[in-house]
C-alpha cells in the first residue's frame, strides 16, 4: 500500500507530505515537500510523482534518519 501522511524532520524544519493518485492508487502517488516558516505557517516548494516501491523506501528511510510521523492536526498551519 502506498504510504500516507506527514512527516517532520528531526530539526522541524521540513515537512514531506506522501498522499495516493488518486487515478492509480495502488502503485503510485505523490511526495509533497514543504518548509516550515514558523509555529503557525508553511510553505509549499515542489511535489513530485514516485512509485509505491520508492515512496516506501523513501519513508523507511526518513523515519530511520529521525524524521517522525504527525498528525493532521499537529501540521504547522
Amino acid at each position: 500500500m502506498y504510504p500516507e501522511g506527514w512527516l517532520i524532520d528531526p530539526e522541524g524544519k521540513s515537512l514531506l507530505f506522501f498522499e495516493k493518485d488518486p487515478m492509480n492508487p495502488q502503485y503510485e502517488g505523490y511526495i509533497g515537500f514543504w518548509l516550515v516558516n514558523g509555529i503557525s505557517s508553511k510553505q509549499f516548494r515542489y511535489r513530485k510523482r514516485a512509485s509505491k516501491a520508492k515512496a516506501l523506501a523513501q519513508w523507511d528511510n526518513l523515519v530511520k534518519q529521525g524524521w517522525r510521523i504527525i498528525e493532521a492536526t499537529e501540521q504547522a498551519a
